[in-house]
């Protein structure tokens, strides 16, 4: 990656882990670093496609951060990495909002989207778990659906972080997805 291409990603998650990243605009950005608006549009065609970018950033970060151990099961590291975003959700809200729910991130779920080694991680551990009374991808997209979720009510202060329900929901959505 580009020096200049690197400096604006990393201001952007500057900018993340301080303010809302709805209020960031080409234009901000730009003044803080130092640039020409059309400086920045050089290396990203739209604000859509920086955020996507340090989404990658930022989702490489979270998952070398995951912090597992060689015997924990696939399960055992479902659970972490769940229970890891929700702590997040607690301790770094404006990233977890932007990890989760930034427009950009629309296309990734719609497609099959290789950039998010991360995603692939989480397959992984899908596979190895899931009973196979439902697909790969409808036992993540429950997990993701339980994590997301859950993390959007500590978010916005509805419920605080409980390990023990996080494990309980993990338990019943494996139970359910067998044959």
């Amino acid at each position: 990656m580009d020096k200049t291409q690197d400096k604006i990603i990393q201001a952007t998650v500057e900018w993340v882990e301080n303010d809302d990243y709805k209020n960031l605009s080409m234009r901000k950005l730009a003044a803080k670093i130092g640039m020409t608006t059309g400086a920045i549009y050089k290396y990203f065609r739209n604000k859509d496609e920086l955020f996507y970018q340090v989404s990658v950033k930022l989702s490489q970060e979270f998952a070398e951060q995951v912090i597992t151990t060689p015997e924990d099961s696939a399960k055992e590291e479902i659970l972490s990495l769940a229970n890891q975003f929700c702590q997040l959700s607690q301790e770094q809200p404006k990233i977890t909002n932007f990890l989760f729910f930034n427009s950009s991130l629309s296309n990734f779920y719609q497609n099959t989207n290789h950039d998010f080694k991360f995603y692939d991680q989480v397959m992984e551990l899908v596979w190895q778990v899931n009973q196979k009374g439902i697909t790969d991808q409808q036992f993540f997209t429950q997990i993701w659906s339980f994590i997301q979720g859950y993390s959007l009510l500590i978010l916005n202060g509805v419920t605080n972080y409980d390990q023990s329900l996080v494990e309980r929901t993990l338990d019943e959505i494996i139970r359910g997805s067998r044959k």
